[in-house]
């Protein structure tokens, strides 16, 4: 039997104490398993990772919601929670809505060892013959060099802490200003992918840098609508949504003296 998608159901799932918690459990499943999965499965846990904050380890994002935010389509979020379910980081509840219809499901993320104690974990060194002094110095340097590499690995920013001069040059410095008081490096990057594939579904004859006082007009438009509460879906969806309004008049302007010139022949 489904369960009921309420607020009661939803909390008594919680399965961390703490954010914490739940954080050094999804790094320690990441730093195990991030190279065998695929980007597109590293985008949806991401996301399901920051929607489970209210009730510390529990999403209740539906596949759409999840697909908007990873960028990546629905098909592929289904496959992603299916291999986080499979290697046990996720719990998949089904659950049903009001009216009995199934109801968007509810993620779990389940306590994994932490990662600093697999970064801590250290193998017992057995007993091994001696070495010439040569094979003793190459050992040692290559410990040595190992060493330095990890560190370097470690202290490497994350993708969160890198600043807007990390973003490619394509990405207008005009929408960037507007952009960068509101969202990280990464989520101005996916904004201005929107602004892209906009832009390239109109085929306007202009520049994109032409019509990029109406971009960051569509992108102020939406900030005034997150604040006022009035966007029910997503920030990236809502903003799509106004930018492709806007440019579609621009469309238009472009092909009206083009329809005269026809009529008039």
């Amino acid at each position: 039997m489904m369960e009921k998608l309420n607020f009661e159901t939803i909390k008594k799932y919680q399965s961390f104490a703490t954010i914490e918690e739940m954080d050094k459990a999804v790094r320690g499943f990441l730093y195990e398993h991030k190279s065998a999965l695929s980007e597109g499965t590293i985008a949806v846990l991401k996301v399901i990772w920051r929607h489970s904050a209210k009730v510390i380890g529990v999403s209740f994002a539906s596949n759409d919601y999840l697909a908007d935010e990873a960028n990546v389509s629905r098909r592929t979020v289904i496959r992603a929670v299916n291999t986080l379910v499979e290697k046990g980081l996720i719990k998949r509840i089904s659950t049903a809505r009001m009216n009995g219809k199934q109801g968007a499901n509810i993620l779990v993320i389940q306590p994994y060892t932490e990662i600093d104690t697999l970064k801590n974990k250290m193998s017992p060194h057995d007993d091994t013959p001696s070495v010439t002094a040569n094979k003793t110095e190459n050992k040692q340097s290559s410990l040595c060099e190992n060493k330095i590499n990890t560190k370097r690995i470690n202290d490497e920013p994350t993708l969160e802490q890198l600043d807007t001069s990390f973003l490619p040059e394509s990405v207008s410095k005009e929408f960037v200003e507007a952009a960068r008081p509101f969202f990280n490096v990464q989520d101005i990057y996916e904004l201005w992918r929107r602004v892209e594939i906009v832009y390239e579904k109109m085929q306007l004859k202009k520049d994109l840098d032409d019509v990029m006082d109406t971009v960051v007009q569509a992108f102020k438009e939406t900030v005034f609508a997150k604040k006022l509460g009035r966007i029910k879906s997503t920030f990236r969806g809502y903003f799509y949504r106004i930018l492709y309004a806007k440019l579609i008049v621009e469309k238009r302007r472009e092909i009206k003296p083009l329809l005269f010139d026809f009529l008039n022949n």
